[in-house]
């Protein structure tokens, strides 16, 4: 969230637009302004303080004249302190924040929604998952995909051991206790492999169990678990990978799903071929054969021989890797975004507001 807060911001003022974000994190509350973006922090609280302190803020700042042509909400939860302004809304659906509500949650949900001019779902089946359940906002929701920053291309990385990186927050339906496992088997099968698991989350017990029972086993390579790491540790270990392998699946019947997959968007802006899950949106962003691999993701030998296959043959990897910096150059745009965000909503629009629930503290 705090990754597309700060883009699409900085997408609306490279359109020109005077943006004002209104947010909460650890280093507010503050006011910072940087060009054309003005950051308003409230700080720290509790959800409900939040809420008011962001709507106090909202106020004031309609108080001084700071009066936007819209307001872009980037969850439907953090449009709540904007339903008083007279503007129109854009909310953006990311995927489980749609599908698992209910009984009085999903009620606030619908009216907030039905306030809306515009809906952006962040990938197809984003979209799909919340018509299922509001059908009557067809007409004002579009899918339009995430950006990246594309970084210059890579070089060839050169590894004695296949390198693979999964970069994700740890929670069951990214399934990567199932991609250890896959990895740990290819391992024991004599393939040369260096998996490097990045990141932290609620299944992280289960992950470590994975890799606990993966260390034990005899095979070249090794496994590791990095947790968070630094923005230069991060961008160097995309530099060095070989593979991206993230096998998400669904849960709760489709509620609780991956709406997009911002890593493996940025996997293959680095020209890395990714092996994904064809459950939720990664498995719109990876095209099968053509720049990565499309597996069941509850199939343990479909992840084992996904791995497999690309650790054993470098030319193939390569090729995939090629087509995947090329499609997501030519697809993964945060402007075209923000202009989808706005299109048939505000037509010249020049100001626009943010209220979020947390933002980038930097």
């Amino acid at each position: 969230m705090q990754t597309y807060v700060a883009q699409v911001a900085q997408g609306y003022a490279r359109a020109g637009r005077e943006v004002t974000v209104f947010a909460k994190s650890s280093a507010g509350p503050r006011r910072v302004a940087d060009g054309h973006v003005t950051l308003i922090d409230v700080g720290p609280a509790s959800q409900l303080r939040v809420y008011a302190r962001l709507a106090i803020a909202m106020a004031r700042a309609w108080a001084g004249g700071e009066r936007p042509d819209a307001i872009h909400a980037c969850t439907w939860r953090a449009a709540i302190p904007a339903l008083p302004f007279p503007r129109p809304l854009i909310v953006t659906v990311h995927g489980r924040e749609i599908g698992r509500p209910g009984g009085a949650a999903f009620r606030l949900m619908r009216a907030v929604l039905s306030r809306a001019a515009r809906v952006v779902a962040v990938s197809d089946a984003t979209r799909a998952l919340m018509l299922s359940r509001l059908p009557m906002l067809a007409d004002r929701c579009v899918a339009a995909w995430n950006g990246v920053v594309v970084p210059p291309p890579r070089a060839e990385t050169g590894n004695a051991a296949v390198h693979i990186i999964t970069v994700c927050r740890l929670v069951a339906r990214k399934n990567v206790a199932a991609a250890v496992r896959a990895v740990s088997d290819c391992r024991a099968g004599g393939i040369a492999i260096d998996y490097a698991v990045i990141g932290r989350g609620e299944d992280e017990p289960a992950v470590r169990e994975a890799v606990a029972d993966g260390a034990v086993i005899a095979g070249p390579g090794g496994l590791a678990m990095t947790g968070y790491v630094s923005d230069e540790e991060l961008a160097q270990r995309y530099r060095s990978a070989d593979i991206f392998l993230h096998p998400q699946i669904a849960l709760e019947g489709g509620a609780e799903m991956e709406g997009f997959g911002l890593s493996v968007a940025d996997a293959m802006a680095q020209g890395i071929p990714c092996i994904v899950g064809r459950e939720g949106g990664p498995a719109e962003l990876v095209r099968d054969g053509v720049d990565g691999l499309v597996i069941d993701g509850r199939a343990p030998a479909e992840i084992r021989a996904a791995v497999a296959l690309l650790a054993r043959d470098p030319v193939y990897r390569r090729k995939l890797g090629e087509n995947a910096r090329a499609f997501a150059v030519q697809n993964f745009c945060w402007d075209r975004h923000c202009r989808l965000a706005l299109e048939g909503v505000v037509p010249q629009a020049q100001d626009v507001a943010l209220p979020v629930r947390e933002a980038a503290t930097a």
